[in-house]
Formats: structure tokens, sequence, C-alpha cells
């Protein structure tokens, strides 16, 4: 039966193998757990990954991590483990860029997926031309998208037109893959940002969209680049003065303020639309 089974999947790969959609994971070396964790996750919905061997921060040398970041963009100083979080996702965009597929879908160890993720994750046929990143995972907060586009009963997907940012769970075209890792010989800001900041990255140029509701998100999970985060925080914190403290304050109510007036005009008076991004829950 499983040599049917094989010989069935490659019959299929041979007359569609355009629409075939591999899924990539970026795991560590070390993370044999989460690697195991995310394996039993997909497993249960049919769905096979392949592993991509992340770049570990412990091995990035000081002039290593210099060059990297020579041309860095960014508010604060880099982290080790952003600069490998960085060239791992190269890596994977890489791969996708190399294969025949015309997509591919990229998940760090640490995603869950929704009941209906499958539906999705098998084949790329359902996604419309000219699609060049869909992000299909969500951070639960309130982003500007283009008119819809009904995928599957009860799924849309619209075009991205602010920043969302997370890089957990995304699926990228042959074509996109191949510029966006033609771009990252420097490491400037952080993954996510480069990919869903509309501020800082690529995003503006490449045509992104989001699925609603989203059929992956972040477990959690501890993640391998909180403890370098922390450490800059706390010595940003014990730098910053009473002053700087309150200027931030008002500038983050502000621009919340502001964001909300903008939403409510986006929903009123276009047929764009601003709304929180929901998980597909079981």
């Amino acid at each position: 039966m499983d040599y049917f089974l094989i010989g069935l999947e490659t019959i299929i790969h041979c007359w569609y193998p355009f629409h075939i959609m591999r899924l990539y994971t970026i795991n560590l070396d070390r993370s044999t757990e989460r690697l195991r964790r995310v394996k039993v996750f997909f497993g249960k919905q049919n769905l096979k990954l392949t592993r991509i061997s992340a770049i570990d921060s412990q091995v990035i040398s000081d002039t290593e991590y210099a060059t990297l970041t020579a041309k860095q963009c960014w508010v604060e100083p880099l982290t080790r483990g952003e600069v490998a979080c960085f060239l791992s996702h190269r890596l994977a965009l890489q791969h996708i860029a190399k294969e025949a597929e015309s997509y591919g879908a990229i998940f760090e160890d640490d995603v869950i997926l929704s009941k209906s993720a499958h539906f999705f994750l098998k084949d790329s046929g359902w996604i419309p031309k000219g699609v060049d990143i869909l992000k299909i995972e969500t951070q639960h907060k309130k982003v500007r998208l283009g008119p819809s586009i009904t995928v599957r009963e009860g799924f849309t997907i619209a075009r991205l037109k602010s920043t969302h940012i997370m890089a957990a769970a995304y699926i990228v075209s042959k074509q996109a893959a191949a510029r966006l890792a033609g771009q990252m010989n420097c490491v400037s800001i952080p993954f996510d940002h480069f990919l869903f900041n509309f501020e800082y990255g690529i995003a503006p140029f490449l045509n992104i969209y989001q699925q609603v509701p989203a059929i992956a998100m972040q477990a959690e999970l501890t993640s391998t680049l909180e403890n370098e985060r922390a450490q800059n925080k706390r010595a940003k914190k014990q730098k910053r003065r009473l002053i700087q403290t309150l200027h931030r304050e008002v500038r983050r109510i502000g621009t919340r303020n502001c964001n909300g007036l903008q939403g409510l005009i986006i929903n009123t008076i276009t047929n764009e639309q601003w709304k929180r991004i929901p998980f597909e829950k079981d």
C-alpha cells in the first residue's frame, strides 16, 4: 500500500508539478524537541515538513557579525539571534527559489496550525495569480487590507497595506523568494520587519496578501531570541531618562489615536478594511 501511495504521489507530481507546495521548517540542530513537536503537529493533518538547519547564533563570530550588520538601520542594536534568524530565512528562501514548484511555505518551529490548514498547504492552486507573499499567520493586531477575495468558504485573502510583523508562517512564490534572497546579503533589520514592515523593508515593492482568518500562529513557547532582546531592553531602560520615557508614551498614545481615526475613515468611505486578523479556532 505504501509503495502504491508513493507511486501515485510521483505521478501526480509529474502531472501537476507547479501546484504542489513544499513546506519548510527552520530548526536549530540543538532544538530537537521543537522539531519533534512541530512534526507531530503537522503530521496530524498529513502534512510533510522539510527541515532547514537554522544558522546558530553561537557560531557567528564578532567579525562576521560586524560585517553582516555594517549597514543596519534598526532602532536598536541587532542581536546575534536576530542575525541568525535573518540568515536562516534566507536559506529557506534559497531552497524555494531553486525548486520547480511555483510556491513554497516557510514555518518557524514554534508555529501551531488551525484545523483547516491542510486545505491550503497541500497545493498552491488556490492562490490567485500575481501574489508574491501570502501571510497565513496573525499577530492579533489591526492592519489595513484591500478588498477581500474569497478562496474557500469562510476564508478570504486581501492585499496587505500596513505593517503586520512576525514571520512564523508565510507562503512565497518562487520568483519572490529569489528576489528576496538576493537582497539579504546584509542584515539591516530583523527579518519579520524586513518582510512585513512597510516603513523599513521590502513590503511596499511586493504583492503581499493576508489570509483571513489566519491558519497559523506562534505557540506560547520561549523564543530563542528573547534572552538577547531582554538584555538589550534592560540596558536601554537603564539609560532612558524620565523625559524620554514621557515623550515615548505621548507619541505612542498619539499614534494609537491617529490609527483609530484612520481605521474609521477606511472602513466608512473606502472599499478597504481596517481590522484585527483572527486565528481560526477549533
